[in-house]
């Protein structure tokens, strides 16, 4: 794991690390009651299993700068980090950072694989995702509070999404909690991930 920083779409300095090296980054951009030391057992499985993840702090958390809440601007910096070394990009979103994603893309250049775990928000505007990702993958719970917008999303999103409810409440990285769960979960973004390798 080597410590980086990389500035925002808005210009601020924001902290992240990088594990493994490869030419498919995933960007990892969690959610609001956590930080980017809740995907280190994510980021190191995606390591072994051939990736290059990049957990962040959004601005505010950490020793990212803070300006405002234009969570977005970071998420749009990650991706324009990683495409400079990386031959593909990768993001997974979970609860704020998932919806950040998807007000992301609307602004941003493409990215090859989009994961969001129970995404807490709507894009501005489905149509203007159109060819911003080659294909999705939404994950939440029967029991989430994002039941509704989880759904709406992955029956809207303008590309091949595919969808995976899982039984109980559990939200967004919390996922991860439930072993049974994590391992079903870590196991399905990779194949998905690999998957969007042969797009």
């Amino acid at each position: 794991m080597e410590k980086i920083t990389f500035l925002s779409y808005d210009g601020l300095k924001i902290e992240a690390e990088i594990f493994g090296k490869s030419d498919h980054a995933v960007i990892l951009a969690h959610g609001k009651i956590f930080d980017m030391q809740s995907w280190e057992a994510l980021a190191k499985y995606l390591e072994d299993q051939g990736f290059s993840a990049i957990p962040f702090n959004f601005r505010g958390y950490g020793n990212s700068q803070s300006k405002d809440f234009k969570y977005e601007f970071d998420v749009v910096g990650a991706i324009d980090y990683a495409l400079k070394d990386h031959k593909r990009v990768s993001v997974i979103g979970a609860s704020m950072g998932g919806a950040a994603t998807l007000r992301a893309l609307e602004i941003s250049k493409p990215v090859d694989g989009l994961v969001l775990l129970s995404p807490a928000g709507l894009p501005k505007s489905f149509s203007d995702l159109e060819g911003k990702a080659k294909k999705a993958l939404v994950v939440f719970s029967k029991g989430d509070f994002v039941f509704d917008t989880a759904t709406e999303i992955s029956k809207s999103l303008p590309f091949e999404t595919e969808t995976l409810i899982f039984n109980g409440n559990l939200h967004a990285q919390n996922l991860f909690r439930d072993s049974e769960i994590a391992a079903e979960l870590k196991s399905k973004i990779s194949t998905f991930l690999r998957s969007v390798e042969r797009i």
